[in-house]
């Protein structure tokens, strides 16, 4: 066989994902540091401006020198989707792969990361306004758990997978399940994935070290001036679906409001952060291709080092 006869070789990403508070951005700047790439977001949170301490967004110190792209996309009074981000960050690998640099993706949001590097192909559904207002209602008036109800009789799987607070998704697949007359959990498709992903999974064996390493983020956070960013935020915008749909502002625009004090609030941080990082985990094991790396078992290092091997390896 000659050459010319050979599959051209996909262009090499990396993708490190796993739960908050496991150290993804802290790998992923470090690896394009040794690779000579640049980081690309994958959180649905970060895209937002001015949403920093509490998103833990990387500062420009944090970010070692490193380009990062996907930050700071938006006002938090915009909407932002699974396909515009598909759309917008594959520009970006585009840009990057014809620039021989090597992309790095970063982030906990599973669904981005999925429509970005595993082919799925999102439904093009303009949004519905007076549907989502109408919705919008429904959760003021009977709770976000009433939306689950409307969206469990439309797509029982969708239902389940859904975040506890995500009343933005909720609203979106029922959105998506009326407009196509078909269920939300089944509008994707699948299509060619024109790169070679290396998987780079961070996670805990000892489940209260995640617990740990988030309450000692949100007590920093706290001390960093956390509740100051919400306030300012919420004083400018209002309850958008950014702030409301987001651990950490949700609870602290509550407290602001006065229904919880502020030690209430720290407590549904830490619970709700902790069963975020739970469904990360359980979303993100569905790959099979990810090679998994335990943050209590392994030193910062040895973890470095075992990254840039399997990113090696399979590149070959």
């Amino acid at each position: 066989m000659s050459s010319t006869d050979l599959e051209p070789q996909l262009p090499l990403v990396v993708a490190v994902v796993g739960p908050t508070c496991s150290g993804k951005s802290s790998l992923a700047i470090t690896i394009a540091q040794k690779l000579g790439g640049e980081v690309v977001a994958s959180d649905s949170r970060t895209i937002y401006k001015y949403m920093n301490i509490g998103t833990a967004k990387p500062s420009l110190v944090e970010q070692g020198g490193i380009r990062h792209h996907m930050l700071d996309i938006i006002e938090p009074d915009g909407t932002y989707t699974a396909s515009q981000y598909k759309r917008e960050a594959g520009q970006v690998l585009s840009n990057l792969i014809a620039e021989n640099k090597i992309p790095v993706i970063c982030g906990g949001t599973g669904f981005y990361v999925r429509a970005l590097l595993e082919g799925l192909r999102m439904p093009e559904v303009e949004p519905q306004e007076e549907l989502r207002a109408e919705l919008a209602k429904v959760a003021e008036e009977h709770g976000i758990e009433h939306l689950r109800e409307i969206l469990r009789q439309l797509d029982p799987i969708s239902a389940e997978k859904i975040g506890v607070n995500d009343r933005f998704r909720l609203i979106r697949a029922i959105e998506v399940s009326r407009v196509l007359n078909v269920p939300f959990s089944q509008a994707a498709s699948r299509e060619p994935v024109p790169y070679n992903v290396v998987w780079i999974g961070l996670t805990a064996n000892r489940r209260e070290l995640l617990k740990e390493r988030i309450i000692e983020r949100i007590d920093v956070q706290l001390e960093n001036g956390l509740l100051n960013e919400v306030q300012s935020i919420y004083a400018k915008y209002g309850a958008t679906q950014a702030l409301t749909n987001t651990v950490a502002y949700s609870e602290l625009i509550q407290h602001i409001d006065g229904h919880l004090t502020l030690e209430e609030a720290r407590d549904q941080i830490i619970k709700h952060s902790t069963a975020l990082a739970r469904r990360q985990l359980i979303w993100f094991r569905a790959n099979a291709k990810t090679k998994w790396f335990a943050i209590d078992d392994d030193v910062e290092s040895e973890i470095i080092d075992g990254s840039l091997r399997e990113i090696s390896a399979q590149s070959r």
